[in-house]
């Protein structure tokens, strides 16, 4: 698939991208297969290495070693992501995002990415971050990732500081994807669809004890998914 083909695709109806670091790592399969059979597009991944986030999660042979005809969303929270680029293409990634906060040149990163030519190419910021930080990359950018929880917040949420940063970053490119992250669960979904965001992240409040399916059904029904 192309990129402008992803592209189309994340447009043409709300979606979710869900993380499957929650399931059962020992059976990715069967959390996979969930996601397909409850029309679920993308695939996320969070890629942390506890430099920036206190967490260390996975890296590029995980992302390669999952194999699935859901696109792979890769959000790298990690310092100096320019040098990954390359494995995570390799690895299998259809979207790739970075922090812009922990990027030291921008531009390059993106060209980076770019160099992959079927990539969607995304940048990630923080709360605290407006939205003016990649105003002058913003032909270089597909997506903006916006996160609703920052690696110094903790469990806070900054849920009703993104739709201004919306409105202004559609002001400035209007065909630009909108995806938001962070603080998604059952009692923000609603609040969260209201936005209108192209895709939203999603991965422990899918699978946690209760009924993937059944929180992927009432999830999929909240941002306008019809059955």
């Amino acid at each position: 698939m192309t990129r402008a083909e992803k592209i189309d695709l994340i447009r043409s109806r709300p979606q979710l991208s869900v993380a499957t670091l929650s399931a059962d790592m020992g059976n990715q399969d069967a959390a996979l297969q969930t996601l397909l059979e409850n029309d679920v597009n993308l695939l996320h991944f969070d890629v942390m290495d506890g430099n920036i986030w206190p967490n260390i999660t996975v890296g590029s042979p995980f992302v390669a070693g999952l194999k699935t005809s859901l696109l792979k969303d890769v959000h790298l929270l990690i310092n100096k992501p320019k040098q990954h680029i390359d494995s995570f293409a390799a690895a299998g990634a259809d979207l790739i995002s970075f922090s812009v906060e922990y990027t030291a040149h921008i531009d390059d990163t993106l060209a980076r990415i770019s160099s992959h030519q079927d990539i969607v190419r995304g940048v990630s910021l923080n709360p605290g971050t407006s939205p003016s930080f990649i105003k002058q990359y913003l032909d270089q950018i597909d997506y903006v990732l916006l996160l609703g929880v920052g690696p110094y917040s903790g469990k806070e949420t900054f849920l009703e500081d993104i739709p201004a940063k919306i409105k202004e970053l559609l002001e400035w490119k209007p065909e630009l994807l909108i995806c938001i992250d962070g603080g998604v669960n059952k009692n923000t979904i609603a609040q969260i669809a209201a936005m209108n965001p192209h895709f939203v992240v999603s991965g422990s409040a899918i699978f946690n004890n209760e009924d993937p399916a059944e929180n992927l059904t009432f999830f999929n029904k909240t941002i306008g998914v019809k059955s």
